[in-house]
């Protein structure tokens, strides 16, 4: 049998209040991975293909598009979050 992995939740981006306005007219808030998964309660292994389906959910109820970049520095990884709303 294998151990249950946990289901992310993404919904604290609905709440999350410190997106920064980008150029391009987007909004774009930034997070070490670390802290996004714990957030998220998110399993290293399935984070990202959890976060693509949340996505198309929020596309299909709210009409937002979220996007996410992964940036991996010498410092660190990022997570960046573009919303499109």
């Amino acid at each position: 049998m294998q151990p249950e992995v946990p289901q992310a939740d993404y919904d604290w981006l609905l709440h999350w209040t410190a997106w920064s306005l980008r150029e391009d007219r987007r909004q774009e808030a930034v997070f070490p991975l670390a802290q996004f998964l714990e957030r998220s309660g998110a399993s290293p292994l399935t984070w990202s293909l959890d976060f693509l389906s949340w996505k198309c959910e929020r596309l299909a109820r709210d009409r937002c598009w979220y996007e996410l970049r992964v940036e991996r520095l010498p410092e660190g990884t990022l997570v960046r979050v573009l919303l499109d709303r």
